[in-house]
């Protein structure tokens, strides 16, 4: 089994008082991000800091290449707010090939 690296993003969730969730949406780099974009649920509990933490390699499986991700507020309505974004993200959870041919001598 491979050995993936975990990639954390973090955010202050939205204080508005009837948000339920957050949805994280991804694109490659050069397509358009918007609500229609691949999506996931990414709760809204924060850690001790103030944080919603989420480990990008749980999510984003064979992703490997440069991605925008945004984050966008849930109500309980469900209505999303303006989608905050980050670009160029490096994303590489695709392991390598295995080495072959070993042998004890």
């Amino acid at each position: 089994m491979s050995k993936i690296k975990s990639k954390i993003i973090r955010f202050v969730p939205s204080d508005s008082p009837d948000v339920v969730t957050n949805n994280l949406y991804v694109e490659p780099t050069g397509t358009p991000l918007t609500y229609d974009s691949t999506s996931f649920d990414v709760g809204n509990t924060p850690d001790g800091d103030g944080y919603v933490v989420v480990d990008l390699a749980t999510l984003f499986v064979d992703y490997d290449g440069i991605y925008d991700i945004g984050i966008a507020a849930v109500d309980d309505g469900g209505n999303e707010a303006d989608m905050v974004t980050v670009t160029d993200v490096p994303l590489d959870f695709v392991a390598p090939n295995p080495v072959s041919g070993l042998e004890l001598l």
